[in-house]
């Protein structure tokens, strides 16, 4: 029950929110021209194999779950694998979320540079978008949860908008050819880019604030999927828009498609949707990596209350915003461990932790309210 009070607690629609903002903000990012350049005009519903590849693995973590009610995964760690080898891992988490954040600031301060601000030192960017997500942070898991159930069908609308007026730029003779680069390669890369829904693995440290394993469940499945047909679409857009070769050189497809659209004079370079819907959601989503590494931080060594920590990790999070050199470094390094690699560390952990926890028949214990 502490973990309840100390974070709060909200309903399913909000877990929804939480969860599929986080998984769908990549979207804005350079995640579609990457997709489109490695699996080629196939991309579009490569990445299909992904989202099943990921429902699998989060049916797996569900199991985990199951056996260990009322815990979260911080407290499976310590049960399963001990208090220090817990620790480890906790702590782990914790640096990954914090990676996961800095990085997702800086791809964002890259992109706004190159299109928006090109002219302002990155510092300063980084500076004020840290400041709205502490302010943010500060309210807790249950404050971030509320904020995203009030901007997530707002920035939803605003991208249907963008591609359903981007339309009369399609050519489906740009599906073709409709295999891409072969479908040896979509299958590989598509278990790869597993990874790119690994962000769902948040509800599981959340689970006490989310009324348990059903609310769970059904928040995972819904986010996966909405998040599959969300890329799917916007990679098929993409190529119908810019063909295949077009879109693997975009910054961002769905800025790109902003910029297409064309009525009439009075009607063109709708930029002004996609970059509402592109702050929000960017701030949401470093919001909840930036308050999550934090809250694993406090769990690890039981210390009672986040906000105290704000301060320093806001400092961590912009020196590690500052390490890459510039967006190709950002690209090589940072986005392509997280969105192709980090799945082999964010879901094989809590696979293992299942296994280890079958092997040796370690189960967690209704509380006693509970019992009677």
């Amino acid at each position: 029950m502490t973990a309840r009070n100390s974070q709060g607690t909200f309903g399913t629609y909000e877990a929804v929110c939480l969860a599929s903002i986080f998984l769908i903000t990549k979207i804005f990012y350079m995640s579609i021209s990457i997709i489109i350049g490695i699996k080629g005009t196939a991309a579009w519903y490569g990445t299909i194999i992904s989202c099943t590849v990921s429902l699998i693995l989060f049916s797996l973590i569900s199991l985990l779950m199951k056996r260990f009610p009322n815990m979260d995964f911080a407290q499976i760690f310590e049960v399963v694998a001990g208090k220090f080898a817990g620790k480890v891992l906790i702590l782990l988490f914790s640096v990954y979320f914090i990676f996961y954040a800095a990085s997702s600031l800086r791809e964002f301060i890259e992109m706004i540079k190159a299109y928006n601000l090109p002219y302002t030192p990155p510092s300063i960017l980084i500076f004020g978008f840290i400041a709205v997500c502490a302010i943010i942070a500060y309210y807790g898991l249950e404050g971030v949860a509320r904020v995203s159930g009030i901007f997530f069908i707002p920035v939803m609308i605003a991208v249907v908008l963008v591609l359903v007026m981007a339309s009369p730029r399609y050519d489906l003779d740009y599906m073709k050819p409709y295999l891409g680069y072969g479908l040896k390669q979509t299958i590989k890369i598509g278990l790869l880019r597993s990874s790119d829904y690994d962000e769902i693995v948040i509800l599981a440290f959340i689970i006490n604030s989310i009324h348990g394993l059903k609310t769970f469940k059904k928040a995972g499945y819904i986010s996966i999927i909405l998040a599959g047909i969300t890329f799917s679409l916007n990679i098929l857009f993409n190529i119908l828009a810019f063909t295949y070769s077009g879109g693997s050189e975009n910054l961002s497809g769905l800025f790109e498609l902003s910029r297409a659209i064309y009525f009439n004079r009075f009607v063109q370079r709708l930029e002004s949707i996609f970059l509402f819907a592109w702050v929000i959601s960017s701030l949401l989503s470093v919001s909840i990596a930036f308050f999550l590494s934090i809250d694993l931080y406090t769990k690890a060594f039981r210390i009672p209350c986040h906000k105290p920590l704000i301060f320093p990790f806001s400092f961590l999070l912009f020196m590690v915003a500052l390490i890459p050199k510039s967006i190709s470094e950002v690209i090589q390094i940072n986005i392509h461990f997280i969105r192709q690699y980090s799945g082999f560390f964010v879901y094989l952990v809590p696979v293992l932790i299942l296994i280890i926890s079958a092997i040796f028949g370690k189960r967690g214990e209704l509380p006693d309210d509970e019992k009677s």
